[in-house]
């Protein structure tokens, strides 16, 4: 390792290897913390570097040192699991070092705020070679591996995973790594010293600090020159397209992604990534065809214990399967998507997103029992953990039954914030409880302020109870909620509220929040009288296509009707009635509705194909003219100009 200034992650790293590693070398290239301390912990081996802006130089520095037979090469900011331990025994102990040999690793990048929020991103990187075989580090940045004038060095990939938080945006700004980086950069391209690969890890660099036009020019220089066979070719292509399809630059990503990303079929990266150029325009089967593609060919290489990914893992299954939920949910096809819900949570059971969504869902059109046995085929009773995230689930839907059965599995009162004591109480109808809790709920900050304030309202309205309200009225940051509590509170003692609707649009938002909760914890009388009071046309058009989303169609067809007959109807209302029109064959209707969602939004870029494909004979001509003038750049897309040529045939 070579590091500086790495107090904060130093001990993460070091106890990740220390239960794997025979010998720790450690190069410290000028730290002022406690970094070297911390490492005398785990390794004598330290020695002082003074930093020339040459990471390769400070690399084979640490190489210098090393007696051991494997080479493992590792920054602070990474880590190994514990879980893999016993595969990488097995590879090394069975392995044989060659000197023409080294070997690739996926790095695991986490890139977002928190570590229980990151954006999951791999790259390749070659990390573990044999020690004594004359291998080293070449240029100053994005180091590489190299035998020097001793032959070209074979990279091989392994299944053995490290991972990576240095770029998460809290330690970038900590570490200053884009300005260090970009000092090195510059300084090799004004020796001419940029090689294709330098270009792509300048590319990287660039989108790592959002500049995306240098980014995409990077790997455009990358790819010019650079022969497909090198491990990170494909990763940069990926990283071009999707850049390009970022910037609505649809015909260059989808040029790319036939001309060059079409070598690597074999892959689900290639039928993903086609899959969402098809549903961004519109092309539904086509992009169910390409995920279901994408899903099959990832699971036929695990059942061949292939390697599963090309680039990236979401692309073998996470990415698809969320496309697939959006597309059939869009399409009013329930049950497909209930189906890819449940296969996404038999996957990856700790994601509460798509938790919440299968159990509202499920919750509104299945009995309670059929909803507890399903979630008991997908958690575990046994797992603290796993009960904890379904019964927060039911509490945060509300729902009695399930609270009542998972309940029993939160055994220590510590599970639970201050807050979930107040909704707690308000399901059970404990105004009692409801009071104690309130205000201790605003004396910490366990959860965000939005959530404790519709708790402590929830109560409020249901018992009239304004007091607890004028009692956190002071302490609503910034005023943040103050209006809207002043509403509540004038509402709740019947003194009527502010007569200007534009005032109530304001709160839109938290006033769809409250009535939805009302709703759920089905105060149905007091959603009514709420609604009939704070109605706007922006609440109106949400509760509708709330009701639509979790299948309750009386209710809002009820409401669609009401803003229908006021032509309120905003463009997700237009929308979601042109689709179920569509699928209900009144074409003629999801026409008409279809066509008052462009005239509100005329880049909802994917209604244009259902327009053109399902319009009357006279009209495709319009329709058609009016997506070229509207998206002139998407026109010459291989299968957009195809369709386009058939529907003028007709």
């Amino acid at each position: 390792m070579i590091v500086k200034d790495e107090e904060e992650l130093l001990p993460r790293c070091l106890d990740s290897l220390k239960g794997l590693a025979d010998e720790i070398v450690i190069v410290d290239t000028g730290s002022i913390d406690r970094t070297k301390e911390i490492a005398e912990r785990y390794t004598d081996l330290i020695f002082n570097y003074t930093w020339i802006d040459d990471f390769a130089a400070a690399r084979n520095e640490s190489l210098r040192h090393a007696t051991g037979k494997w080479i493992l090469v590792m920054d602070a900011d990474e880590y190994l699991s514990a879980e893999d331990y016993s595969k990488w025994n097995e590879f090394l102990d069975n392995e044989q070092p060659l000197h023409h040999l080294a070997y690739t690793l996926p790095i695991i990048n986490f890139t977002g705020d928190k570590d229980y929020q990151d954006e999951i991103t791999t790259s390749p990187v070659t990390r573990l070679f044999p020690n004594y075989k004359g291998i080293h580090f070449e240029r100053p940045i994005h180091e590489q591996l190299t035998r020097g004038s001793e032959g070209e060095l074979f990279h091989k990939k392994l299944d053995l995973n490290i991972y990576h938080t240095g770029y998460q945006n809290q330690r970038v700004s900590e570490k200053n790594k884009h300005e260090r980086n970009m000092l090195i950069f510059n300084q090799m391209k004004s020796q001419s010293k940029m090689s294709d690969y330098d270009w792509f890890t300048l590319g990287n660099q660039y989108r790592y600090a959002k500049d995306e036009q240098q980014a995409l020019e990077c790997y455009e220089k990358a790819l010019k020159g650079a022969s497909s066979k090198v491990v990170w070719y494909p990763h940069c292509l990926v990283g071009l397209i999707t850049l390009y399809y970022k910037q609505n630059q649809l015909h260059d990503s989808w040029q790319w992604t036939e001309s060059k990303l079409s070598n690597y079929k074999e892959y689900s990266e290639y039928y993903a990534i086609k899959g969402v150029h098809y549903e961004t325009l519109g092309f539904f089967e086509e992009a169910i065809a390409c995920y279901t593609t994408a899903i099959e060919i990832a699971e036929t290489r695990a059942s061949k214990n292939q390697e599963i990914w090309l680039v990236d893992p979401m692309y073998s299954f996470d990415m698809p399967v969320q496309q697939l939920i959006e597309i059939y949910f869009r399409l009013n096809n329930n049950q497909q998507a209930i189906y890819w819900l449940s296969k996404m949570l038999n996957k990856n059971n700790k994601n509460p997103r798509f938790l919440i969504k299968l159990v509202e869902w499920l919750s509104f059109n299945d009995t309670p029992e059929s909803v507890h046995q399903l979630l008991n085929q997908i958690y575990d009773q046994k797992n603290d953990t796993e009960m904890l995230l379904v019964y927060k689930v039911a509490l945060a839907l509300g729902k009695k039954e399930l609270i009542k059965a998972y309940a029993p599995f939160v055994r220590d009162e510590k599970q639970y914030t201050n807050s979930d004591q107040v909704r707690l109480a308000v399901i059970q109808q404990n105004k009692e409880k409801w009071e104690s809790y309130t205000s201790l709920s605003f004396q910490k900050d366990e959860d965000s302020q939005l959530y404790r304030w519709v708790q402590t309202l929830l109560g409020a309205l249901i018992w009239e109870d304004c007091q607890p309200l004028e009692k956190i009225a002071g302490l609503l940051e910034n005023g943040q909620f103050s209006g809207l509590n002043d509403f509540m509170i004038q509402f709740i003692s019947k003194d009527g509220i502010p007569e200007d609707r534009l005032v109530l649009e304001n709160y839109s938002e938290e006033l769809f929040l409250i009535s939805k909760q009302l709703f759920i914890l089905e105060e149905y009388e007091l959603f009514d009288r709420f609604v009939k009071i704070f109605e706007t046309s922006s609440l109106v058009n949400q509760l509708a296509n709330y009701f639509y989303s979790v299948n309750l169609l009386d209710l809002a067809m009820n409401y669609y009707s009401i803003l229908l007959s006021r032509q309120e109807l905003d463009f997700n209302s237009l929308e979601n009635l042109g689709f179920y029109h569509a699928v209900q064959n009144f074409e003629e209707e999801a026409v008409e509705f279809m066509n008052a969602a462009i005239q509100k939004e005329p880049g909802a870029r994917h209604l244009y194909r259902f327009l053109i494909q399902y319009s009357k004979l006279e009209n495709k001509t319009y329709y058609i003219e009016r997506f070229k003038e509207e998206f002139p750049q998407f026109i010459s897309i291989s299968f957009v100009e195809q369709f386009l040529d058939e529907q003028i045939k007709m």
